[in-house]
């Protein structure tokens, strides 16, 4: 799509009824996106959508990652056939394969640097190198996948524990206890930031920064409800909580100091886009709540600047992105099988610009590319064949 919302081209990419967990965002590589859709990989070239190559290597692709030319592609990773093969980016050719023991992979995997760290069925942490499927190092570390990755730094939370590795060697640099238990941390705003995701009497409320070069604690912040971190930008850190309190926090990285809070429910399904002037954020859409809207909040304030009123909530992990001067969002179908919407706003005055119906959801996110956006629509059950 182009920046003022026209459908540029459509490329149709064949489903087989195979995949069922959903898609996986476009690599881009130069001039030639990749896209994954039901265990096949296309080439696309990204100027026309011209069809480059086809690459077929199981039922399902769980992860892509790009390094120089190739594109590491991941698939069938719960089974004893998963397996990383690495594609040439321009032609589709195989460049190497990696086969995973056992069962194959816990939770998610992180790129470090030109390195990629996983966690094996088994409980041991390895890092593959992306240039030639080598496994650089690998030792136990546990079955939780508690994984994270920043500054050269491969971390591992579990319990109460986050330990920093060299992605290049697998040297222990660092060890920090007294971390909430029930671990997950995310790496934003240059911090890993550790929650816990436990429940009843494991749940701990407090969000914790730590510096991912030293393993020390930068900031603690405790709202006295689980805290859900959204998005960073240029303003700080936006977070949410939602039970007890439905609030949306901008927080300062350097302190974790919140710079102004709001009483309003984030849904679930958006991570915010902040800038250096403002917070925009689908709000609504829950139980008390339920208009939705797309909001726009001073960032020094949290007041409110505009606020549009949207037909249906995002579903699945969906920015509000930015393109020029203006807010890109895109909002669930309305009912199943009926086409969703992309929306464009303007971000100074949130007036309505382009709306372009996609003939479905689409369940990743629209990709920056080529001054405007890379779309691969798909019902969640591959209903109908995908569109780019």
């Amino acid at each position: 799509m182009t920046a003022s919302g026209r459908i540029a081209w459509r490329t149709p990419l064949a489903t087989h009824g195979t995949d069922s967990i959903g898609s996986v965002a476009p690599v881009l590589a130069g001039p030639v996106a990749v896209l994954a859709q039901d265990g096949t990989v296309h080439g696309l070239r990204i100027a026309d959508g011209r069809p480059l190559w086809v690459w077929h290597g199981g039922q399902a692709v769980y992860g892509m990652w790009r390094w120089g030319g190739l594109v590491a592609v991941l698939t069938d990773q719960v089974s004893s056939h998963a397996r990383i093969t690495g594609l040439d980016a321009a032609t589709g050719a195989v460049r190497w394969v990696l086969r995973l023991p056992g069962s194959g992979l816990l939770g998610g995997q992180v790129a470090a640097g030109s390195g990629l760290a996983m966690i094996r069925s088994d409980g041991v942490l390895q890092v593959v190198s992306l240039a030639t499927g080598r496994v650089r190092w690998a030792r136990f570390a546990g079955r939780w996948p508690g994984l994270a990755a920043a500054g050269g730094v491969v971390m591992f939370g579990m319990g109460e524990r986050l330990t920093g590795y060299s992605a290049r060697t697998g040297r222990v640099r660092w060890t920090r206890p007294g971390l909430p238990g029930q671990t997950q941390v995310q790496v934003q705003a240059g911090l890993a930031l550790v929650a816990s995701n436990g429940t009843g009497r494991y749940t701990t409320t407090a969000l914790v920064a730590v510096d991912p070069a030293t393993g020390r604690i930068r900031w603690r912040f405790d709202p006295g409800s689980s805290v859900t971190v959204l998005a960073d930008g240029p303003a700080g850190l936006a977070v949410a909580t939602y039970v007890p309190a439905r609030r949306l926090y901008l927080l300062s990285p350097r302190t974790g100091r919140p710079l102004w809070r709001a009483a309003t429910p984030v849904a679930l399904g958006t991570v915010p886009l902040v800038t250096a002037t403002r917070v925009v954020a689908v709000e609504g859409g829950v139980a008390g709540y339920l208009a939705v809207r797309l909001v726009s909040r001073n960032a020094a304030t949290g007041k409110q600047l505009w606020a549009r009123t949207l037909a249906a909530i995002p579903a699945g992990p969906q920015p509000v992105l930015r393109m020029g001067g203006q807010a890109i969002v895109q909002t669930g179908a309305t009912r199943p099988g009926r086409p969703a919407s992309l929306l464009s706003y303007d971000l100074a005055t949130g007036r309505p610009g382009w709306h372009a119906a996609m003939p479905a959801f689409a369940q990743t996110p629209p990709v920056p590319a080529a001054g405007g956006l890379l779309v691969q629509p798909a019902d969640p059950g591959f209903a109908c064949a995908s569109a780019g």
